[in-house]
């Protein structure tokens, strides 16, 4: 059994990084827990809240300093990694244009750190710690982009181990930083994580920084740039439409309902960012560069029906798993207090399971520089949320914004399966007419 186990491992890519990444994700939602459940008993909401507000910003000012430009990298470091001069430019244009962004970002962050210390932590005073956040800005924009280019070499043992080991030093860095400064300490976590995780992922990537470092001249590319600057646009659209959604459907939630009851469904989301995290980091790790270095429909097509077979029935099990444990599961990660959720849970699920069956479609949208089709369905998807949320909730109560989810969702992945509708019933070979 367990020869054959290997056997089967060896001989799908997939199902071998599948594997892997599931270890990563597993370790991920233990070390995260404790994190979470430590802040919740010492620090209490308050101090939650603060930890999620300083998240939050940094996440914002990180991807700002990047440009968005996350899925871009995967995309060019697959498509070049076996031409030289056409990677050398890509790491010239990438690495100027991001200097820019770092000098504009990390200075706005260090000339308006007190009004943004008043907007995050309010009455208390932080503004050493955005100073801070300021100064190692451009450690947290190379530690990303590291990991990136790992990505599009198809490193993916190499991410892993970054991932990991990101785990870790999470857990270890907050019990050290806690222990000595409390919520400071809390707080200071969160900036110097991807200080020290760069540290490891410098190591994991050393092989590639010869040829990062190795510019003997100013080789920028504004045709690249202008592509780049569409896969920031699109990056732009879904940081400004679905935290404008749920924003207000949380919202309708409390004017209609309670606060009580936007707190059952932040609490349901929560739980579905934890299994997403699973689709979602496979997508990003393996399914991308695939499709970035696809040529033609067959290979594209191949690759779907590839995640189809192998991945969402087992994606499908897991959901099914947590819906007929969803009390105890509620219970475990939160407290009986939240036993109301359970109600939602089953819209919830079908709703990402067609979420899923559209992602790795709707991802060649990035892979392949589909702009505009992003951006539309983008759209599409983030009004549907809630314009279903506001036509439900008072029919359905609480339980029709988890409806409104997977109406919403069904609605996107009919949508986009229609975008593709050509290369994956037909046998055409392009990807024309798309």
């Amino acid at each position: 059994m367990q020869k054959r186990l290997k056997k089967i491992l060896s001989n799908s890519p997939l199902l071998k990084v599948t594997s892997l990444n599931s270890v990563s994700i597993v370790i991920k939602m233990i070390t995260g827990f404790i994190v979470t459940k430590l802040s919740a008993k010492f620090l209490g909401p308050q101090g939650i809240a603060l930890i999620g507000n300083l998240r939050d910003f940094q996440t914002l000012i990180t991807n700002l300093a990047s440009g968005g430009l996350e899925k871009a990298i995967i995309k060019y470091s697959a498509e070049y990694r076996k031409n030289e001069k056409d990677l050398s430019t890509f790491y010239s244009t990438i690495t100027y244009s991001t200097l820019l962004l770092l000098v504009i970002f990390s200075g706005l962050s260090l000339f308006f750190a007190e009004e943004i210390n008043n907007y995050i932590f309010q009455k208390r005073d932080f503004t050493y710690l955005i100073q801070i956040l300021a100064i190692v800005l451009p450690l947290h924009v190379f530690n990303a982009f590291l990991t990136n280019l790992l990505k599009g070499f198809a490193e993916f043992k190499k991410v892993i181990r970054i991932e990991v080991a990101s785990h870790f030093l999470n857990l270890g860095l907050f019990l050290l930083l806690f222990y000595l400064f409390d919520l400071e300490g809390a707080l200071l976590n969160l900036i110097l994580l991807p200080v020290t995780v760069l540290l490891y992922a410098l190591y994991q990537a050393r092989d590639f920084l010869g040829q990062f470092f190795n510019f003997k001249k100013l080789d920028f590319s504004t045709i690249l740039l202008g592509n780049l600057g569409q896969y920031a646009l699109m990056a732009l659209i879904s940081s400004i439409c679905f935290p404008f959604a749920y924003l207000g459907i949380r919202n309708l939630i409390i004017e209609q309902l309670s606060e009580s009851d936007a707190g059952y469904w932040d609490a349901m989301n929560r739980l579905a960012n934890y299994y997403m995290l699973f689709i979602l980091s496979l997508l990003n790790l393996y399914i991308l560069p695939k499709l970035a270095s696809a040529e033609g429909a067959n290979e594209f097509r191949a690759i779907v029906f590839d995640f189809y077979k192998k991945i969402i029935p087992l994606f499908t099990l897991g959901l099914v798993f947590v819906y007929l444990l969803r009390e105890i599961v509620i219970k475990i990660v939160f407290s009986e207090e939240f036993i109301p959720a359970t109600q939602l849970f089953f819209w919830q699920l079908s709703g990402d399971f067609f979420r899923v069956l559209a992602l790795v479609l709707a991802y060649q949208f990035h892979a392949k520089k589909m702009v505009i089709h992003f951006i539309v369905t983008d759209v599409i998807l983030a009004l549907a949320l809630y314009l279903f949320s506001l036509l439900f909730l008072p029919i359905m109560s609480l339980e029709g914004i988890v409806f409104a989810h997977f109406l919403a969702y069904f609605i996107y992945f009919l949508l986009v399966l229609f975008i593709f509708r050509k290369i994956i019933f037909t046998k055409t070979t392009h990807f024309d007419g798309v």
